[in-house]
């Protein structure tokens, strides 16, 4: 299937407030206009969002939307999945509406865990993109969004999954102390899926982290600022990556998983890329910052 980026990301909270000034104040996203009711769209380009909180009763990721280009290919995406087994749930017009989309169908991964949707036709709006904390801009267009990093039990099939029936491209691997990650390209960002291995029993949320990119590195460095202003908790310092070559931190969100937040990544060029295995995360910093003792002074 010919999946061409991850569109949007549709968030469920309890605390649609907090996200709002997190949102806008923090991370430097525009508010969008015609969110449903009691939720909140937040921008990062000329999409009417790419983030969308809605209130619910649990604080997590409701739903990950890829792009594919036309309903050709939407089709051809359901068939596909149809046909390795998967359950296609077929929309009709209605949750692609509220999505701002022409046409999209949805499904939950074989391994369980966050519902995905497929999508065409997304809505484009014609209203500048004007960050509320001065944000130069955000790496979108044919990149997409940023990324997602997903947990998994079995990281063989899910990598199988992914690879073999949704048409992702390894990028490269990396294997860690406790935990193995595959990370995963559908266009030139060096991945926009990655899958991080957690043990049998595993109990924690399905979503790792997110990605934001941004256009300069002094943005980066403005957002620790504010991180520290806000009072949010700073999960993993500044630093660098040794696969995609970020410059980034990850701070915690009002959802429960983290977002990366970081400058300069590499690109990948299908026809002279090289899948490699490295056993180091960053080449400096992304030092796990302890958390605050419950009655410790902020």
């Amino acid at each position: 299937m010919d999946i061409r980026a991850l569109g949007y990301l549709v968030v469920t909270s309890t605390k649609v407030g907090e996200w709002a000034a997190y949102g806008q104040e923090v991370l430097g996203l525009m508010a969008g206009e015609g969110a449903p009711e009691g939720g909140l769209l937040l921008r990062a380009d000329e999409r009417p969002y790419r983030i969308a909180v809605l209130p619910g009763d649990v604080d997590g990721m409701q739903a990950i939307g890829w792009e594919v280009p036309t309903v050709q290919a939407l089709e051809t995406a359901a068939a596909e999945l149809a046909a390795a087994g998967v359950v296609v749930e077929h929309d009709h017009g209605k949750l692609a509406a509220q999505r701002r989309v022409t046409g999209l169908f949805s499904f939950v991964p074989p391994a369980g865990g966050v519902r995905h949707e497929v999508f065409y036709g997304p809505e484009i709006g014609y209203t500048p993109f004007m960050s509320p904390a001065a944000v130069s801009g955000f790496v979108t267009g044919d990149l997409g969004l940023g990324h997602v990093v997903l947990t998994a039990a079995d990281l063989e099939a899910a990598t199988s999954f992914y690879v073999d029936t949704m048409g992702f491209r390894i990028s490269d691997t990396m294997t860690l102390p406790g935990t193995r990650v595959v990370f995963m390209h559908c266009n030139a960002r060096h991945h926009s899926l990655a899958l991080a291995q957690v043990p049998d029993g595993y109990a924690g949320p399905a979503v790792n982290h997110i990605m934001l990119e941004v256009n300069n590195v002094d943005d980066v460095g403005y957002a620790l600022d504010r991180i520290a202003d806000h009072g949010v908790r700073l999960r993993e310092s500044l630093g660098r990556h040794t696969n995609d070559e970020m410059l980034s931190f990850y701070a915690a969100t009002p959802g429960g998983f983290s977002i990366e937040f970081g400058w300069g990544a590499r690109l990948v060029d299908d026809a002279t890329w090289t899948v490699s295995e490295t056993s180091r995360g960053s080449y400096w910093g992304h030092r796990r910052v302890p958390k605050p003792a419950p009655d410790a002074v902020r």
